[in-house]
C-alpha cells in the first residue's frame, strides 16, 4: 500500500512544482514558498485534526528527541523548499526539478551512513541510474561530449 501512497505523492509533488513554475512569473520565489507553506500548513492542520491526530496529549507525548528531528526535519524541508523555488524562478523546469531529485541518491546515502541501512546490489545500479540520469539531463550533451574529448 505504501507503494500507492509514494505514486500519490510524487503525483501531487509534479503538480505542485507545474503549477509553481505557471505561478512564479513576475513573482518573487521567496513570496511563493510562503504563500506556498502557508497553504500546506492549513491543509496538513485541518486533514490532522479531521482525523484526531492532533491533541494536547498528542503533542506532549512527543520527547525532546522527536521535537529536536521534527523542528529539523522542517528546517530543512524549508531550506528545500526555498532552494528548489528559486532555481525553479531563474532556471528550466526539467533540469532544475532532476537536479533537485538528486535528494533521492543523497538521502540514500546519507541512510547508509547516519541509520546504518544497507543497499543492495540492485538499489545501488538504481542508485547510479539515477546519478548518470540527473547529468544527463542536467548537463547539456555539449559539455558531456566535451569532457570525454579532453
Amino acid at each position: 500500500m505504501y507503494i500507492l501512497y509514494a505514486l500519490a505523492g510524487a503525483v501531487f509533488a509534479s503538480l505542485g512544482t507545474i503549477f509553481a513554475k505557471l505561478g512564479l512569473k513576475g513573482v518573487d520565489s521567496n513570496l511563493l514558498t510562503v504563500i506556498r507553506g502557508i497553504v500546506m500548513a492549513i491543509v496538513v492542520l485541518v486533514v490532522a485534526f479531521s482525523m484526531g491526530k492532533v491533541s494536547a496529549s498528542s503533542l506532549s507525548s512527543l520527547s525532546t528527541r522527536q521535537w529536536i528531528f521534527v523542528i529539523l526535519s522542517g528546517l530543512g524541508g524549508a531550506l528545500s523548499w526555498l532552494f528548489f523555488y528559486y532555481a525553479l524562478s531563474v532556471g528550466p523546469t526539467v533540469p532544475v526539478t532532476v537536479i533537485d531529485k538528486l535528494s533521492i541518491v543523497i538521502t540514500a546515502i546519507l541512510a547508509v551512513i547516519i541509520l546504518s541501512e544497507k543497499l543492495n546490489f540492485q538499489s545501488i545500479i538504481g542508485l547510479v541510474l539515477v546519478f548518470t540520469g540527473t547529468l544527463l539531463v542536467a548537463i547539456p550533451f555539449e559539455k558531456i561530449i566535451a569532457f570525454f574529448k579532453h
